[in-house]
């Protein structure tokens, strides 16, 4: 099967295929159980998450952190009580997507939304730090079946309500950052790999891996002035210039196997995934580095 967003490469989580879902990867430590939906009168428009999954919507969708009734919860501190809404025009079959007044805001395809917009196929929504892609035609999609691995963490006691209505909703102050962790870089010699130590865990990286991995953790103590939403990036086009490939030529995808390749590695040690991407970004730490 392929990619429900893109249909053009097989799906590697859920519904998604792996460029598309590292695209709307959340924030670190974010799980399956975060997020939840609630339904009584499907449309057959779904957000696709972060893991792959569909969330089918109603006419009229509220999108936040507490919510009551239909709606897409999302239990994740840059998300605000009552973040965003959906809803279909019935005479247009047009959806529109507006932000509430959040305090992280709402994006599609990178750009904050200040007013209601028109959503299409395949559109990145971002609700805070949390990532969806928008399907109209969600309905003859497949069910999906989260991997074992994932356990439930929450109890139905967790889930926090609060009232819905269609009105004016209050402004909040969401305080939302990248967490700190301490990182220590042991430079390779001799030609060789380097090691990276993150928080007391360890791992070998080769040393275009090490170049890639150690350009992150300058940058991101580099624009420590910067708003946390885009501290830290490294474009796609800086890591074919300033990293030393094994290849005359390196291009984009030399650069997504060298992440995909880096992302194992830590994940394989239980360091986790630390690289974040974002469509006309490019690459960043989810943490910010504390050099020891």
């Amino acid at each position: 099967m392929n990619c429900a967003v893109c249909a053009r490469h097989p799906v590697e989580s859920g519904l998604l295929c792996e460029d598309c879902r590292e695209e709307v990867a959340g924030p670190l430590g974010l799980v399956p159980e975060q997020v939840l939906t609630t339904t009584a009168k499907p449309t057959g428009a779904v957000l696709i998450d972060p893991w792959g999954r569909p969330h089918p919507l109603e006419a009229r969708t509220l999108i936040g952190r507490q919510l009551e009734g239909a709606g897409v919860s999302i239990l994740e501190s840059s998300v605000s009580r009552h973040h965003a809404h959906l809803s279909i025009d019935p005479v247009k079959k047009q959806w529109a997507l507006r932000d509430l007044g959040s305090a992280n805001g709402t994006m599609v395809n990178e750009a904050t939304i200040d007013e209601a917009v028109t959503l299409r196929k395949g559109d990145r929504v971002m609700f805070g730090q949390v990532g969806f892609y928008f399907i109209p035609d969600g309905a003859s999609l497949p069910p999906v079946t989260l991997d074992p691995a994932f356990s439930s963490t929450l109890r139905p006691g967790d889930r926090l309500t609060s009232p819905v209505d269609d009105g004016e909703f209050e402004r909040e102050s969401t305080d939302v950052g990248l967490p700190t962790l301490d990182v220590r870089l042991h430079e390779p010699t001799g030609g060789g790999g380097g090691l990276v130590e993150v928080a007391g865990k360890q791992v070998q990286l080769t040393a275009t891996q090490f170049e890639f991995f150690a350009l992150l953790v300058r940058r991101m103590a580099d624009e420590a002035h910067q708003p946390h939403m885009v501290r830290g990036f490294v474009r796609t086009s800086e890591l074919i210039g300033d990293l030393s490939w094994d290849t005359r030529d390196p291009g984009d995808n030399h650069v997504k196997q060298l992440v995909r390749r880096v992302r194992r590695a830590l994940i394989k040690v239980e360091i986790g995934d630390l690289i974040e991407s974002r469509h006309r970004f490019g690459y960043r730490l989810r943490i910010i580095p504390r050099l020891a």
